[in-house]
């Protein structure tokens, strides 16, 4: 062991060592008791530290405090005949305070009769940082992947389900444990599958419609995007979905639809009811004008022109007699009892046409019953059914 150790000194001061270990391109240093006591030029470079202030201080005065302790336990119980792997990384604090990341290989060595560590780093910081900004936006896509409002599902290029989110698993009627992987070539509504293979030719797939899931039944609609799941070489290795379900905006689509279908006929058929009766009132102002002319008019002439009273009144009678036939086609759409009735027996008339009885009549109108069947006598004369057995209220609604 003694001719082993004496063979490193020898080999620290051969030309072969300053040839192999100070022309490294990897930061080589031995390590003892806490202190580095011996570092080549790529370890100075690393670190940007002098030789002097390497070998001077304890190297954990360079270590980054959260893996310090860590450092130190393991040099430490190394140097005892530990076993630990050989291969670890650490964070070290340069000179100018920046914080490097090391993967080192160690070997234990015997250094002047003492164990040390004989240390090989690696600078892995842009590496570190890559694989953090990776590892942040694979985080980053699982919470946008599970906590999506809408159904987010990827896909192998055999139609394997990978992953798939809650909201998926709800909009399918199952668990997502049985949905991760299913063949989503076998789908029960296959209008989707287009869409779904679209992804392996480099493009974007896309379907909106009906669909029926395969394991609940449920009709659907729905839209599904489909895009390219590539590997870190660019390669595609299968698809990523998302499925936006559209049942309840369809649903009031088509009822709004149907709705403003119906509105649009009640619309015209509006429009033609008005035009037939702003035609029929236009036909009404011109009848009623003609006949004025024609049935009346001639006859107010000639009585002005009349000499005796006896001529007067025939004309009075004849022009009576043309007036009620020019107003007698408006008086059809009048109840004919309510012509000879006061508006009181009017009121009564309606009450009693409605089947109230006449002490509910006197509640209502804040009179008696007696007056109420006062009333009901008067209205039965102006009707004609005195001393007739008549239900007055059969004629009333009779002549309705």
């Amino acid at each position: 062991m003694t001719e082993r150790n004496q063979s490193y000194s020898v080999f620290l001061e051969s030309d072969a060592y300053r040839l192999l270990v100070e022309n490294a391109n990897e930061a080589i240093f031995v390590a003892q008791d806490g202190y580095i006591r011996y570092a080549n030029p790529k370890t100075l470079e690393l670190s940007g530290y002098s030789r002097e202030e390497l070998l001077s201080e304890p190297f954990a005065e360079k270590i980054h405090p959260e893996d310090r302790d860590m450092v130190v336990d393991r040099h430490v119980r190394r140097l005892k005949g530990e076993k630990f792997t050989d291969v670890y990384s650490y964070r070290i604090i340069d000179k100018k305070r920046n914080i490097i990341w090391l993967e080192m290989n160690v070997v234990m060595i015997m250094w002047w009769d003492k164990p040390a560590s004989l240390n090989f780093a690696s600078d892995i910081t842009d590496r570190k940082r890559t694989e953090d900004a990776l590892r942040e936006s694979e985080e980053l896509y699982r919470t946008l992947f599970h906590l999506a409002p809408v159904s987010v599902f990827s896909y192998d290029c055999e139609f394997k389900m990978l992953d798939c989110n809650e909201q998926m698993a709800r909009l399918m009627g199952a668990s997502r444990e049985r949905l991760l992987g299913s063949n989503l070539r076998l789908v029960r509504d296959q209008r989707v599958v287009s869409s779904l293979t679209k992804p392996f030719e480099g493009e974007e797939g896309y379907y909106e419609g009906e669909y029926h899931t395969t394991l609940s039944g449920v009709e659907l609609w729905v839209m599904v995007r489909t895009s390219p799941l590539r590997n870190g070489d660019g390669n595609i290795v299968g698809g990523i979905g998302m499925i936006q379900d559209m049942t309840d905006f369809y649903n009031a689509h088509k009822e709004l639809t149907i709705k403003s279908r119906y509105l649009e006929e009640a619309n015209t058929a509006l429009r033609v009811f008005v035009r037939r009766r702003e035609e029929e009132r236009a036909k009404i102002q011109s009848d009623v004008v003609s006949n004025i002319r024609t049935l009346v008019l001639p006859y107010i002439e000639k009585m002005k022109m009349s000499r005796t009273d006896d001529d007067k009144q025939v004309f009075v009678e004849l022009i009576e007699s043309n007036i009620n036939r020019v107003v007698s086609p408006f008086l059809r759409e009048v109840s004919s009892y309510q012509l000879n009735l006061t508006p009181r027996e009017i009121q009564i008339a309606n009450l009693i046409r409605d089947g109230k009885s006449s002490k509910e009549i006197g509640l209502l109108l804040n009179i008696s019953a007696r007056s109420v069947e006062f009333y009901r006598s008067k209205i039965r004369n102006k009707l004609g059914l005195k001393g007739s057995k008549t239900n007055l209220r059969s004629q009333l609604l009779a002549n309705t």
